[in-house]
């Protein structure tokens, strides 16, 4: 089975509604933790061919609200021992990045050639303040991967973004997104990726 995992209903309302064959769409709920486990334990009692992470994500500029994002690489933003040598976001005996893998990414590659790419930093904040280097950040995705990888599954992410760090009314823009194009755009991004298989 191919695996979809999004953290918040209101990210696959409508791919729920229009399952397809093959592939399962789980919730595992907000934040790395909630994340972790949900995805744990899933796998744990499925056989799971291939993750696919989908969702909402904040971004830096240059991206903008509604852009379409594939995650080349993933790590956490709130997890730091650099003090003794790992680099920011590295958990000991961990890569320094979390890596999608590359089957996966040629697969979304062939359906939606035009997507954009980037970085993924996860930790458990909403992030409103800007920032001067290029990245897309979210509260469970790197979490994903960190299980994806122990478990030896191979995982890809696409987030579409839904607010930008430092706009104006943050609170207000990433509502209007949430309830309006946000699940719409997934939608179309879950029948292009799966549709037909």
């Amino acid at each position: 089975m191919i695996l979809v995992v999004a953290a918040m209903a209101e990210e696959v309302k409508e791919l729920i509604e229009h399952e397809i064959p093959g592939v399962k769409v789980i919730l595992t709920g907000i934040g790395k933790v909630n994340a972790a486990y949900t995805l744990a334990s899933f796998l744990a009692t499925h056989e799971v061919e291939a993750i696919y992470n989908l969702g909402f994500a904040g971004a830096t500029t240059p991206y903008q609200v509604g852009d379409v994002v594939l995650v080349k690489e993933a790590l956490y933003h709130d997890f730091d021992l650099t003090l003794f040598g790992y680099k920011k976001g590295q958990i000991p005996g961990l890569p320094e990045r979390f890596q999608s893998n590359h089957n996966l990414v040629t697969k979304v590659l062939e359906k939606m050639p035009l997507i954009k790419s980037g970085v993924l930093y996860t930790g458990d904040v909403f992030m409103t303040e800007k920032k001067m280097e290029s990245f897309i950040v979210d509260m469970e995705g790197t979490a994903l991967y960190h299980v994806a990888y122990k478990k030896e599954v191979p995982i890809v992410s696409i987030k579409v973004v839904s607010d930008v760090l430092g706009m104006d009314n943050h609170f207000d823009s990433y509502k209007k997104f949430e309830a309006s194009e946000g699940a719409k755009t997934l939608s179309e991004i879950y029948q292009k990726l799966f549709r037909g298989k």
